[in-house]
């Protein structure tokens, strides 16, 4: 795929599900789940003609979206997003990884314009994060990931506050809601990755 200069697309650049994806990012999909109706506006913001009628280039067309949606989802696209019309879309651990890897080059303006949007100092997401960025860095899998660069999966499951009831869906909520909330922190970022990494590996046992 090749790289563009700006946040306008065209279909050489990207596929269609690709885009729904950077939009459900954009959008703050790594933490919370986001409507299909906000997903087809900033698609056509990102990119005008990609999802409009063939008559009314004007005019998005919101069937194409949610098959693109659905498309995301599928393996063979890389599962980068998990959820649905009814209930929201959310980016997964694959998508955060396609993002920060792919999509980056895509729209090389895309980080500057979610962290613009993201929580002002003060408010209950960013008192939030600052809770649990202070819970990371004294848990034990810290202080042994930096001495060892290892993660037990057990250690792993503490990091994500996940326990024996949490599998499927809810699993990869959580892990791909605390790596998205530090995906821009130098210091958790590779961390949370690994630990993903280990949570994944232990439940595919």
């Amino acid at each position: 795929m090749k790289q563009v200069d700006n946040k306008v697309l065209t279909k050489s650049a990207i596929k269609q599900f690709e885009l729904t994806a950077m939009a459900v990012y954009l959008l703050g999909g790594t933490t919370r789940a986001i409507d299909t109706e906000d997903i087809a506006k900033k698609c056509h913001e990102l990119a005008p003609t990609l999802f409009s009628w063939q008559k009314h280039k004007d005019q998005i067309n919101l069937e194409l979206v949610r098959v693109s949606l659905s498309d995301a989802k599928k393996q063979k696209n890389g599962a980068l997003l998990i959820g649905s019309g009814r209930e929201g879309w959310r980016l997964s651990t694959s998508g955060l990884d396609w993002i920060n890897g792919v999509g980056r080059h895509l729209i090389p303006a895309a980080h500057g314009e979610l962290k613009r949007g993201q929580s002002k100092a003060g408010s209950i997401d960013s008192v939030r994060r600052l809770r649990e960025r202070d819970r990371l860095l004294a848990s034990e899998a810290w202080r042994n990931w930096n001495e060892t660069k290892t993660m037990s999966p057990r250690a792993a499951r503490e990091i994500f506050r996940i326990d024996e009831y949490t599998t499927g869906k809810m699993l990869e909520i959580k892990v791909a809601r605390l790596r998205g909330m530090f995906e821009d922190d130098v210091d958790l970022a590779g961390f949370l990755k690994n630990a993903g990494e280990a949570v994944f590996a232990r439940d595919a046992q």
